[in-house]
């Protein structure tokens, strides 16, 4: 059954949310701990997939269960649905000069080609997040603070 026909049907308030990539501590799987781990492997090269120019929103973990609650607080459809993102975007280039700057780190950049980083990647990618924004809702870090904060936590967790 369709969630909205069950919220419908059964009298019950739905809240669904589309995802930027979420960041922050303890994160496993992405890009931000895979260049800190190719780094500490070898600190003179790091290689990256795509061109480096794919370019998507990244949100803070302590921002997405923010923007989460204020969803819930704030709307009352039935069935409501939000974007969770910030308001900008950091490319593949700008994480890696994150990271490295964060290990105060210099190596070639090694690309592996194309406008995609892995088969289903998308070389940009933006959420509004107007209704969030609507309800009162900013972001405490956009999308480089981000992943810089993001960045600080792997590299104090993998010491």
């Amino acid at each position: 059954m369709r969630v909205s026909a069950h919220a419908h049907s059964d009298g019950v308030q739905v809240y669904l949310f589309r995802f930027a990539n979420i960041v922050g501590p303890r994160l496993r799987g992405a890009v931000i701990p895979d260049f800190i781990e190719k780094l500490k492997a070898d600190s003179g090269e790091l290689r990256i997939l795509g061109n480096g120019l794919q370019e998507k929103s990244y949100m803070y973990i302590s921002d997405c269960l923010d923007a989460m609650l204020t969803a819930i607080e704030g709307a009352d459809d039935t069935v409501n649905t939000f974007n969770l993102g910030t308001q900008t975007t950091t490319s593949v280039n700008q994480i890696a000069d994150i990271v490295c700057g964060e290990l105060g780190l210099d190596p070639e950049y090694e690309y592996t080609g194309g406008d995609r980083g892995w088969d289903g990647d998308v070389p940009k990618m933006r959420l509004s997040i107007e209704k969030l924004s609507n309800l009162g809702w900013q972001p405490e870090h956009e999308s480089d603070e981000a992943v810089r904060e993001a960045t600080r936590d792997l590299i104090a967790e993998l010491q």
